[in-house]
């Protein structure tokens, strides 16, 4: 399962959701009081739709004040109308004003994440994870971005350890199952994944990595089971889709695990895996046109996937270079 089978709405709902981290002191602004009354009119503008205006009234104080907190209200609201490139230029005028702060940091990491920047968002993360280690957010972040690059083996490290932090917290629980799952640490991923489903016995993401590692430990009837119950409640989901379409290729079912297979390339059209799966089914049906599009396909991910984990290398990063399949 790759992040983006799963990842993109879950992400989604951790960036939203989650309040910002502590913040180290900033720069102060050479009079508070007027750049607090830009702030408040700014606001006004914003909760009356007129962003065009909040924007402008941002900037003033950012510029006129030398402000972080204008710019990080300024990036919200860049971020929040989809302009990521805006958004992060905001943030690095921040960051050379706070290079240290939490709430800076953290902003970069989530809008990077957001816009697929994960190179951007683990050059955020690093650092955050070295000021405050026991922030476990900022390790679960680290993760996810890790995924995104394509560097399993130091995605699995950074989420155990936000896992550790927060045992219960159960979007890094799955996170942690997918890149286990990724890795083919099947018993693991399982193992990650039953205490959640104990408290959520719905969770559709819990229930999908569950059916994948089940699949990759061979226990075929309880992948179907596990995969089907994510169908009922999100029948175009990508990883149940692979799972079922998975077993019915063990099956010799190969028109079925077809059918399955496309289903999930149209949900996910990023996995590596969907399209190598879906190869092996054209090839069992005779399909040989089929199989070598979709080998094709396959390969070419592979090797955006390297690309990706190579950008990582070139910004300074060292990896661990082990990527899903």
């Amino acid at each position: 399962m790759s992040l983006s089978t799963t990842f993109p709405g879950l992400l989604m709902a951790i960036v939203l959701s989650v309040g910002p981290p502590a913040q180290r002191s900033p720069p102060r602004a050479a009079d508070p009081a007027e750049r607090d009354r830009l702030l408040e009119r700014a606001a006004a503008e914003l909760q009356a739709g007129r962003r065009g205006e909040a924007k402008k009234l941002l900037a003033s104080a950012a510029q006129r004040h030398t402000s972080v907190k204008a710019l990080m209200q300024l990036a919200r609201v860049q971020s929040s109308e989809g302009d990521a490139v805006a958004a992060l230029a905001t943030l690095d005028r921040a960051r050379a004003l706070a290079p240290d702060a939490d709430e800076v940091l953290g902003a970069i990491a989530q809008v990077s994440l957001a816009a697929r920047r994960p190179v951007q968002a683990i050059l955020a993360l690093e650092p955050l994870t070295r000021l405050s280690p026991w922030v476990a957010q900022h390790h679960y972040l680290l993760g996810v971005a890790l995924m995104q690059a394509g560097d399993l083996p130091a995605a699995v490290d950074a989420l155990q350890e936000a896992d550790r932090l927060e045992p219960t917290h159960t979007v890094t629980s799955i996170a942690l199952a997918i890149a286990l799952n990724n890795r083919k640490i099947f018993g693991d991923a399982k193992a990650a994944l039953l205490p959640v489903l104990e408290r959520e016995p719905d969770n559709v993401e819990a229930l999908a990595a569950l059916a994948e590692a089940e699949e990759g430990l061979g226990e075929l009837d309880a992948a179907d089971t596990h995969a089907a119950r994510a169908l009922t409640a999100a029948p175009n989901h990508p990883t149940a889709n692979l799972v079922v379409g998975m077993v019915l290729m063990k099956r010799d079912r190969y028109q079925e695990a077809r059918t399955a297979l496309e289903r999930a390339a149209a949900a996910d059209a990023d996995s590596p895996k969907v399209y190598y799966q879906l190869s092996l089914a054209c090839a069992r049906l005779g399909d040989n046109e089929g199989s070598a599009r979709n080998r094709s396909i396959y390969q070419q991910k592979l090797r955006a996937a390297e690309t990706r984990l190579g950008e990582l290398r070139r910004a300074g990063m060292p990896t661990r270079g082990e990527m899903a399949r």
